[in-house]
């Protein structure tokens, strides 16, 4: 897990804001997730959790494969293997009776 940024103020909402990326177990240089979350709720301690899968540093021309795949109905969907070093961060992230401050 790598921290990417901590906002007091988020840049689009008056509340705090966290960023985490995550690199998928393949390693490959286009598997990412990166993770935000926001403090709400009293006091900010409540959490809001927004997941972004990353499909990026892909050619132009396997993209256009891969949407051509999709259209002819061979749909599949990303998979992303989380890390055993990542897995105490995620969980921490999603545990319900962590509060916005106790994050890492």
């Amino acid at each position: 897990m790598e921290k990417l940024s901590e906002f007091e103020k988020g840049k689009l909402f008056d509340i705090p804001s966290k960023w985490y990326r995550f690199q998928c177990d393949c390693l490959s240089p286009e598997d990412a997730m990166d993770i935000e979350v926001m403090g709400c709720g009293e006091n900010n301690e409540e959490k809001y959790i927004s997941l972004t899968l990353f499909f990026t540093g892909v050619s132009f021309w396997n993209r256009l494969k891969y949407a051509f795949q999709i259209i002819r109905g061979h749909w599949s969907w990303r998979e992303f293997c989380v890390r055993q070093d990542d897995r105490k961060n995620l969980s921490e992230i999603f545990d319900p009776n962590k509060k916005f401050s106790e994050l890492p």
